[in-house]
């Protein structure tokens, strides 16, 4: 009986070492994003690295399928255990909590690029979604000029509004009255306070938020303001809390998640609304990172999405949450 002859590998050599190179890096990338997405990193570099995070992890599936078809078994192996890995560090934005049958508030949280951003589409917005409250930032003093001159005016008779000059400034629109409005000392742009009687719900405290970016500035000063933000959410003890923001960081970032304890949530999270990039908005790549959040306590979100807002350069998302 004759024996069968060996077989032989179909793919060429060069091919076969160009699929190893290209597997290794990106595993190599994803090992380095896994590291990333639990290490609280401070530096400029790292933090800026942590935003990419789920590129490594779609750029580790793609070795897997590469390193299949190229029938190296040891890397294929690899490649099973760090795909493993990075979808268990993003699986929670993808599973929605059941939703609770509470009293439902929206939000809508909107960065308007130093004021740039047109208003009357923030407006459209509102009106669509039966918005309830609205967060802005980088709100100049032109820009609160316009909002007095819009819609929202009518939409959102209560307004707490700080202006300032380039990103400085923040605003709290809301349906229903506000008291104790506060200006929060020791950030470096505006992030702002009140408490908001909603029908159905009661008090409760809400924050529009807006840490100073990692970068350009000294990475330093944005750790600090993420544990400030940290400190006054979770200083306000046994009251339900909302809060609107650009935290300037994405679910990765490890300063972020530990804002969520204490009985925080963050709405992308709960709703299962997977990934929702928000920034840059006004690229012809489109969005690529979402830096925007709505975070809440006492109350969940069931449901969140985002929507363009002409002359931004961040997509405003909308969050619907339910007492809880």
């Amino acid at each position: 009986m004759r024996a069968r002859p060996a077989r032989r590998d179909r793919m060429p050599t060069v091919l076969r070492v160009l699929a190893v190179l290209l597997c290794s890096l990106l595993l190599a990338a994803a090992v380095t994003g896994l590291w990333l997405h639990w290490y609280p990193g401070r530096g400029r570099f790292s933090t800026a690295l942590t935003a990419g995070v789920p590129i490594t992890v779609v750029g580790s599936a793609v070795a897997l399928v590469v390193a299949l078809a190229a029938r190296r078994w040891i890397l294929a192996g690899i490649g099973v255990v760090v795909v493993a890995a990075g979808v268990w560090t993003q699986l929670p934005l993808w599973v929605a909590d059941t939703a609770p049958s509470g009293t439902r508030i929206t939000l809508v949280q909107s960065n308007i690029k130093l004021g740039a951003g047109d208003v009357d589409a923030v407006a459209d917005i509102v009106r669509e979604s039966d918005a309830d409250l609205v967060t802005l930032n980088e709100v100049t003093p032109a820009a609160a000029e316009r909002i007095e001159r819009s819609a929202l005016a009518t939409l959102m008779p209560h307004r707490y509004v700080e202006p300032g000059t380039g990103g400085v400034g923040a605003a709290i629109l809301s349906r229903f009255p506000l008291s104790d409005t506060a200006l929060l000392d020791g950030y470096a742009l505006n992030s702002l306070r009140a408490t908001v009687a909603l029908p159905g719900v009661g008090d409760t405290v809400v924050y529009g938020l807006h840490p100073i970016p990692p970068y350009p500035y000294d990475s330093s000063r944005w750790v600090r303001e993420m544990g400030m933000v940290r400190a006054e959410l979770h200083g306000q003890r046994g009251a339900r809390v909302l809060a609107g923001g650009d935290f300037n960081a994405t679910w990765d970032h490890r300063q972020f998640r530990d804002l969520l304890r204490d009985g925080f949530s963050d709405a992308t999270e709960t709703a299962g609304g997977r990934w929702l990039p928000t920034y840059p908005a006004d690229e012809w790549f489109g969005p690529l990172i979402g830096i925007d959040h709505v975070i809440a306590r006492g109350l969940r979100a069931t449901d969140v999405h985002t929507v363009d807002v002409a002359g931004s350069d961040h997509r405003a998302l909308v969050a619907t949450l339910a007492v809880s």
